[in-house]
């Protein structure tokens, strides 16, 4: 599997007070790394054309054009091609499906909470990887699953699992065939218990499944792969 380099993130909304504060809260979250923020429209789009940010961060009200319409541009033959996450105080419905229908991968609502946006990234980072792997999806339920691991509601981690420590369980799975729980907590650094109880909550989320492997001896051995 190629590796992955930073995803390049450009940042686009009309207060700086805000652009500051997702500037740092991106930089903090490890394989992102912002390459540019725009105030304006039009700054988005040569922004987009000078820097080809692999991600957009958009704020919907711009001065000098609708969030929406630069969204639209976006997605123009004569731009490099860029995911967009919206970022707004909006919250009608006709305009999440506006965002939707112009390519929106996510639609977090302002404020964001720092926490909030690093899971939105992480899960937007997995998918990343997954579709980069250069692998042929088996059937419908891996798409499925990787369609749903953009969305699945933030409150539905536990208090116990740490998106980081999730992160970092996909990405050594995500390197070899299949492993052990022992095996993985080696590779990520944590306990055994640790590692299973993340294997546990991944498999529930659907982004791993756990099959019996049978030695010539002994009890058979759980191992874990990515679905």
């Amino acid at each position: 599997m190629p590796e992955l380099r930073d995803i390049t993130v450009l940042i686009v909304d009309d207060d700086p007070v805000v652009t500051a504060a997702l500037h740092a809260q991106v930089n903090r979250v490890l394989g992102f790394r912002v390459v540019g923020i725009a105030h304006t429209g039009h700054a988005a789009l040569a922004a987009a054309g000078r820097f080809a940010p692999r991600l957009v961060l958009l704020d919907l009200h711009l001065p000098d054009m609708p969030g929406l319409e630069v969204a639209h541009r976006l997605r123009r033959p004569d731009q490099p091609p860029a995911d967009v996450i919206v970022i707004s105080g909006r919250k009608e419905s006709a305009t999440v499906r506006a965002a939707i229908q112009r390519g929106a991968l996510n639609y977090l609502v302002k404020p964001t909470r720092a926490g909030t946006l690093e899971q939105a990234l992480l899960r937007y980072a997995a998918t990343v990887k997954q579709l980069e792997s250069e692998a042929r999806f088996t059937d419908q339920q891996e798409i499925d699953n990787l369609f749903r691991s953009l969305h699945l509601d933030v409150g539905t981690r536990p208090k116990s699992i740490s998106a980081s420590t999730e992160q970092a369980v996909l990405d050594a799975l995500s390197d070899v065939e299949d492993a052990s729980a022992d095996e993985l907590a080696a590779k990520v650094g944590v306990s055994r218990a640790t590692a299973r109880r993340y294997l546990e909550h991944l498999a529930e989320r659907g982004l791993v499944e756990g099959r019996p492997k049978y030695g010539t001896t002994g009890r058979p051995q759980h191992r874990y792969r990515i679905r």
